[in-house]
């Protein structure tokens, strides 16, 4: 039986809880949940909705059971205030063997990433219908990513919010601390050329 699905691409939005670049080990998968004002968000709630009434057409034709509708992939933003921020989040996700594609801002695939919360992004995704005991609804499937503004996790100082400053520099004391000892052997000061050296880990 052929399935009710439509391919969609996003405007650009905020991603929130982002897992793309490694999958949510609690959910099994990939999943963005993408925060996009109530006007860009149009076009997607109006994919999602044409599925959802084709979907449902189609069941009612083939005679089948709709118990209800199921929730659906979007919803209006809150503020800490509990007042709608006038913006739209979807909620898109993808099975652990289906890692979505990454793009650059210029469309050059990016293998390597740790995309953050905070990036601006736009996703290419399906909207897919479905019909099961808990209703008729519509899931988004995440299939692919292009960065628009890109925060990257680290595991480095920059994640404490650490910048480079001047000041001491282990790399540098390092450096002079072996210059002496060579000094007190040979006697005579190092040339003034680079040196190479591999630090301590």
């Amino acid at each position: 039986m052929k399935k009710v699905k439509e391919r969609f691409t996003t405007a650009k939005g905020v991603a929130y809880y982002p897992h793309i670049s490694k999958p949510d080990q609690n959910y099994g998968g990939y999943k963005v949940n993408l925060c996009l004002s109530k006007e860009d968000a149009e076009p997607t709630i109006a994919v999602i909705k044409n599925v959802l009434t084709q979907g449902i057409q189609m069941d009612k034709a083939l005679k089948k059971s709709i118990t209800k509708q199921a929730p659906l992939p979007f919803k209006d933003e809150v503020g800490e205030d509990g007042v709608p921020t006038g913006n739209i989040i979807f909620k898109l996700k993808s099975g652990e063997d289906y890692k979505p594609a990454v793009f650059d801002s210029k469309n050059k695939a990016m293998i390597n990433h740790n995309i953050w919360g905070g990036s601006i992004i736009k996703v290419g995704g399906t909207a897919d219908y479905y019909n099961t005991n808990i209703g008729a609804g519509v899931t988004l499937r995440l299939n692919a990513v292009q960065i628009i503004e890109y925060v990257q996790g680290s595991d480095g100082a920059d994640r404490f919010g650490f910048t480079e400053e001047e000041g001491f520099s282990f790399e540098d004391e390092f450096i002079e601390a072996v210059e002496r000892e060579a000094e007190k052997d040979t006697g005579e000061p190092l040339p003034d050329e680079p040196v190479q050296l591999e630090l301590p880990l």
